[in-house]
């Protein structure tokens, strides 16, 4: 396996487009990185340019201590694995899965015993002489990566491999790419615009927006401390409510509520007093209270918690409750927030 690192990654186009803007990451030997972001951030972009699909503008790319910037695909012993398995539909699952190596010329006993040992970890021992079409798309799925694993690259690159499967087949699917990593301990970087693949895959998540990376952290630091507003909307779901509100000496001001602020947060929002600042509170943190209504307009159970949708001072508002409830469109809710998250209003970046 290999570590990895992108210094100052820029992508233009032709048409003087650009793409990804001063991209920078280290990676060590053995991680798991997944880059995400809303369709056309310039994710998959990234990932290109590392496999060599894509030539890189400027900046450098080295893999190992060695700068392959310049390097084709075939001399950067990386391999990818893409959303629509590009499997050969004439080939057996033996033959895909070997396909590399025989052009390789690797000794025929060599290549069959990779090509069962790659069998075995992803359960496709008895699907080896099968054609593609004969197999469900988690099963080509996990030939893709099957096809990769048998050359035992120095990094693996996954560009949204479970987009095309179905909500049962992706959650089982990912379970299925972590115990991979895990057993391997390889090197890899993967591509979503599912936060859900994100945070349950990524020993750290590049979150990607206009071609600019936004924050780089592990799951929980996005979560919990977000750089910015975009990194606070987009990861959480439900994502987290917004509120405009104007700082006091000792309160928080907006529509429908007024906070007392504790001593943390006014030493936190000294430098705001008399200006406005946006307010982030995650549903989970809008808890039964006194502070404020909640106004109801959809009830959704989900089992042992519920979602209840409305509005707080006019501004729609998103309540995750750990209970089974059952309120009626109309119905008020004394609630208070248990946990706050401050932004500038003019910059987007949280105040800490």
């Amino acid at each position: 396996m290999a570590s990895l690192s992108l210094k100052n990654i820029n992508k233009i186009y032709d048409n003087n487009v650009q793409a990804v803007f001063d991209f920078n990451l280290d990676v060590a030997d053995g991680e798991f990185i997944v880059l995400v972001g809303p369709s056309g951030c310039g994710k998959s972009t990234t990932l290109r340019m590392i496999a060599g699909l894509e030539d890189i503008s400027s900046g450098t790319l080295i893999i190992d201590g060695e700068d392959v910037t310049q390097k084709p695909p075939k001399d950067r012993d990386i391999a990818m694995v893409f959303q629509n398995y590009a499997l050969y539909a004439h080939m057996t699952i033996y033959e895909n899965m070997a396909f590399s190596l025989t052009l390789r010329k690797e000794d025929p006993n060599v290549i069959h015993e990779k090509v069962l040992a790659a069998a075995e970890i992803l359960g496709l021992t008895d699907q080896l002489n099968k054609k593609p079409k004969q197999l469900s798309g988690g099963q080509r799925q996990r030939v893709a990566m099957g096809r990769a694993i048998v050359r035992t690259p120095k990094v693996f690159l996954f560009d949204e491999p479970l987009s095309n499967l179905d909500a049962k087949l992706r959650g089982a699917t990912r379970r299925e790419i972590l115990l991979l990593h895990k057993r391997l301990g390889a090197t890899m970087l993967y591509v979503t615009h599912d936060q859900t693949e994100a945070l349950t895959l990524a020993d750290r998540i590049v979150c990607m927006s206009m071609g600019y990376v936004q924050q780089v952290g592990t799951p929980l630091e996005l979560y919990d401390t977000p750089a910015n507003l975009f990194v606070a909307s987009f990861i959480g779901l439900p994502p987290m409510n917004f509120f405009d509100c104007e700082v006091e000496e000792n309160k928080l001001v907006g529509t429908g509520f007024n906070l007392k602020l504790n001593d943390s947060e006014k030493e936190l929002l000294k430098y705001y007093v008399g200006k406005t600042i946006t307010l982030g509170v995650r549903p989970e943190n809008i808890v039964k209270g006194s502070d404020m209504t909640l106004s109801v307009n959809l009830n959704e159970n989900l089992g042992q918690t519920t979602l209840v949708h409305g509005t707080i001072g006019g501004h729609k508002a998103t309540a995750k409750f750990r209970e089974w409830s059952d309120y009626k469109v109309g119905d008020e809710v004394g609630v208070s927030f248990d946990r706050k998250h401050f932004f500038d209003k003019d910059t987007t970046k949280a105040i800490r």
